[in-house]
């Protein structure tokens, strides 16, 4: 593919400019995938709840949104390098086609250890579409209209926000939750159709040497690590696969750091610079809101007695005020990015402060402005980190750091969801558990996610002391 020409000024295009022409076909066919990829993250948190009562399993609740994660860091990181191998077009079609088998596979699924290894199928094709959607948003717009784009991205998971748990909803509360897996395979094909029809870059060199073999399977273990956390009664042995995960998680970067072929931009782990600092933001408040997201309908169908559409509602709030956020922010000057990126971190931090105020005894209202505090705040930092972190990247690396952002969200989901897990089974969540015994492992969880937020925010710091990109 080739670069997007570069802007004239900072001043944003016209919204029209980006539905017209070439530019119009790609909008179309990367906010489908997007569409499939939301909808599935809000299908899936509305019904996991009917599905453990079904099958079983509450020792893998987490699993089935950390294996998830875990494909979509293979399919994402493998993303880039498989479309240079055999040309965008393919690799794009096959990842919603992979996303289209594991939906089917989980709607066939016998039991939970199936449902989180088809979940893992999901996580590579859709990995893989988002992250060739950002990087398609990073080569093939031009900077002027990154922002329209990228809010429309926005408004697409405004969209799942709404479809969502109405389509999980549909679904779970008479039972029949492996409708929801086949009504969204469907959309899936509809996407590889397009995908294969319009999207450009048929060739390709034809090699895999270029696939991080070895890294993103340091990745990969290291979160199934931390997953199995979930699945051991010793502490210190949850503690020992907890420490041994992020050592290798460490490695990984480090390699990562000095390959010929980098996954990252080679300064992603300097946080004293803006390049770093957004890719650290976004790590961390992926943690961050995969802690807030992971329980919530579980607890307030539990702990309050709330309907799997309601409580999927709920959730949705949170991505609603995301979108509202970030569509009103697309044509933000770029001087006031740190500015937003601090309220929006300070959001998240007083979100999760509510959150353990009030998940034992609500009242849900109050509940359901924490989720909105916390989707203000993610819509107000998501596009200014993603643009610094491409306006920073060096002009080589500007494709890997658009296609590497959805790659370090999805190790930060996939992180989480595993924390979360060890910390709720370290607070003794088990199937049958009674009420208070989930409601001390809910605040625990809850508090721990404070500190995460707390990291986040203390990240904005190089983007006040740095007015200038220097890197």
């Amino acid at each position: 593919m080739t670069e997007a020409p570069k802007a004239s000024d900072e001043a944003p295009g016209r919204w029209s400019e980006i539905f017209v022409g070439r530019y119009g076909i790609y909008t179309l066919v990367l906010n489908l995938g997007m569409t499939v990829f939301a909808i599935n993250q809000f299908v899936v948190a509305t019904i996991m709840p009917t599905v453990v009562a079904d099958l079983g399993g509450l020792d893998y609740y987490t699993w089935a949104f950390s294996l998830f994660a875990v494909g979509s860091i293979v399919g994402a990181a493998s993303a880039g390098p498989m479309s240079d191998a055999f040309g965008m077009q393919r690799v794009y079609a096959g990842a919603g086609l992979v996303l289209a088998i594991g939906l089917a596979g989980t709607a066939l699924a016998w039991d939970m250890p199936s449902v989180v290894a088809f979940r893992l199928v999901q996580g590579v094709g859709g990995g893989a579409v988002a992250s060739l959607a950002y990087g398609l948003v990073a080569v093939v717009y031009p900077q002027n209209l990154r922002g329209r784009v990228l809010g429309f991205v926005s408004g697409i998971w405004g969209f799942g926000t709404a479809a969502g748990p109405a389509l999980g909803g549909f679904f779970a509360e008479p039972g029949l939750w492996r409708g929801a897996f086949w009504t969204m395979m469907v959309l899936a094909i509809v996407f590889v159709f397009l995908a294969w029809r319009y999207v450009e870059g048929r060739g390709g060199h034809g090699r895999l040497s270029d696939l991080p073999f070895w890294r993103l399977s340091m990745l990969a273990l290291a979160v199934l690590l931390m997953s199995a956390t979930s699945l051991v009664d010793a502490n210190w042995l949850r503690l020992s696969l907890f420490a041994l995960a992020l050592v290798l998680a460490a490695i990984a970067f480090l390699r990562d750091r000095r390959s010929t072929h980098n996954m990252f931009p080679r300064k992603i782990l300097f946080m004293g610079g803006q390049l770093g600092a957004g890719y650290w933001i976004l790590f961390l408040v992926s943690i961050v809101i995969t802690f807030v997201n992971t329980y919530t309908t579980f607890y307030l169908q539990v702990l309050h007695g709330i309907a799997p559409l309601t409580a999927g509602y709920l959730l949705a709030i949170q991505s609603m005020m995301w979108t509202v956020a970030a569509l009103s922010l697309t044509g933000i000057k770029r001087s006031m990015e740190p500015f937003l990126l601090a309220a929006g971190l300070a959001c998240m931090l007083i979100a999760s402060i509510a959150i353990v105020q009030t998940l034992e005894n609500g009242p849900v209202f109050a509940i359901a402005v924490a989720m909105g505090v916390c989707g203000t705040g993610m819509g107000l930092l998501n596009i200014p980190a993603m643009q610094r972190v491409i306006a920073a990247a060096p002009e080589g690396e500007k494709q890997i750091a658009g296609t590497s952002v959805q790659t370090v969200r999805n190790i930060g989901i996939s992180f989480g969801a595993a924390a979360s897990g060890m910390v709720a089974a370290m607070a003794g969540l088990v199937d049958g558990a009674s009420r208070e015994t989930i409601i001390f492992a809910m605040n625990w969880v809850y508090v721990v996610n404070i500190g995460f937020a707390v990291l986040a925010l203390l990240m904005v710091i190089p983007f006040f002391l740095l007015r200038e990109q220097k890197q």
